[in-house]
């Protein structure tokens, strides 16, 4: 479970910023909050970005997934003398720039750890984690490149000054002690890599394909499939499963041709398990025989709704963080809104799974706590930042946060010009 990230000096992000799930004192509904140990008003399911087109949502996503990517990959996925991947603020790279820092407070196995790291290209200068068992806090290791002697193990931490040697400039070294499989390690590897997980927005063309074993395709799924179909109005009678060889194929052209580790990982996966799958969908009436769509031609709302659906079933299940940019993407608001209520509601979340989205949808803030709402604005020097809903002590209610956010009281909106007169000013338009 997140408690909250931070990230500094990161693409828009100049100064720092942090994304907290720690809930307020705030009564607000939904009423749904995990409880846990040091938050004394629990944790929430469900953080919201609202901000105008560019002023940072999309970036503060990919800072995250690009602190999960670097734990998962450092070690294993850079030689030994490559660079870093590195995107600070305005691209300032030169010799003596500040570097990028990155932290986050996950629970594991019930305990708060906080991790982070500060890197620029030519490495990692600095990384901790630290644990808070009971109140007071306790150093499991600091490396700091600048000190004398850069390493340092709490005593709690056994068998760990082995991997240093281990542990390049380029690599953490989270990831190098799990990949010589230390134990206590391995398990904060593990909720940093596996609790996080980050979805592909819906390609503009083609249609869902799904892994085998995808949750979506689980026979014992397949009702509940069928129930979510009919809830979302979308007109479907009975679904058969297709495999997609020509698609497989393709994945290990494309594989030859690059050094993804990623895709390298999916080939393998389906040449272990068979190529990927697409559904097809059967239409009609009660009492019709009904006709069968090839998938190019269902909607786009069938697709965006299918994709969503797959991560959704597996989320909720195994209680992890699901990070989706443009949730809304092909989606009525309505159903949207119910895609969000799914973690809101106890009934549904039985597992602690979390959602962190982005959107433009201004009626979807009504579905929220106001410190589930995070307001993205950029500065005049183009320097993003964060600001919650429930700082504005002036907003009692949703709705009073909804018309604020219309009437641009709060930020996370777009100072529009006048679009006509740029388009007459050019003379013409072709």
């Amino acid at each position: 479970m997140i408690l909250r990230f931070g990230v500094e000096n990161f693409r828009s992000f100049r100064d720092r910023a942090e994304l907290s799930f720690v809930s307020t004192a705030r009564k607000d509904e939904p009423a749904l909050r995990f409880p846990t140990s040091g938050t004394p008003h629990g944790v929430l399911p469900v953080v919201g970005l609202w901000g105008a087109n560019a002023s940072g949502k999309s970036n503060l996503l990919a800072a995250l997934v690009g602190m999960q990517n670097a734990v998962a990959m450092s070690f294993v996925g850079l030689s030994p003398d490559q660079e870093v991947p590195w995107i600070p603020w305005r691209m300032m790279t030169a010799m003596g720039a500040p570097p990028t820092k990155m932290d986050l407070d996950i629970l594991v196995g019930g305990v708060r750890h906080h991790y982070g790291f500060r890197f620029d290209s030519r490495g990692f200068s600095e990384e901790w984690l630290y644990a808070w068992p009971g109140r007071a806090r306790r150093v499991l290791f600091h490396r700091n490149h600048a000190d004398a002697d850069p390493w340092y193990f709490g005593p709690s931490l056994k068998d760990a000054r082995r991997i240093v040697k281990a542990t390049r400039p380029n690599s953490l070294f989270l990831s190098a002690a799990a990949q010589h499989n230390h134990k206590s390690l391995k398990s904060v590897y593990g909720a940093i890599t596996g609790g996080l997980i980050a979805v592909p927005a819906l390609k503009s063309e083609g249609h869902p394909l799904f892994r085998p074993g995808s949750a979506i395709l689980d026979p014992g799924n397949r009702t509940m499939l069928l129930a979510a179909l009919a809830a979302a109005d979308l007109d479907v009678r009975s679904v058969r499963e297709v495999e997609r060889h020509d698609e497989t194929v393709l994945l290990k052209v494309q594989q030859s041709l690059t050094r993804d580790p990623q895709l390298a990982s999916l080939v393998a996966e389906l040449d272990a398990t068979g190529p990927l799958r697409e559904l097809w969908f059967t239409h009609g009436a009660s009492g019709e025989s009904g006709w069968e769509v090839p998938p190019p031609l269902e909607s786009r709302g069938t697709h965006a709704f299918l994709h969503r659906f797959d991560v959704l079933l597996q989320i909720l299940s195994d209680g992890v963080l699901w990070i989706a940019d443009e949730l809304d993407q092909s989606l009525h608001p309505d159903l949207c809104r119910e895609l969000i209520r799914l973690f809101t509601d106890p009934a549904t979340n039985r597992h602690g799974a979390q959602l962190l989205f982005a959107t433009h949808q201004r009626d979807l803030l009504t579905t929220l706590r106001t410190d589930e709402v995070l307001l993205v604005e950029k500065d005049r020097d183009g320097a993003s930042s964060l600001r919650a809903a429930s700082d504005f002590r002036e907003l009692r209610t949703r709705d009073d946060l909804r018309r604020a956010h219309e009437q641009g009281r709060v930020g996370g909106v777009p100072v529009l010009g006048d679009l006509g007169a740029a388009l007459s000013g050019s003379g013409s338009v072709s």
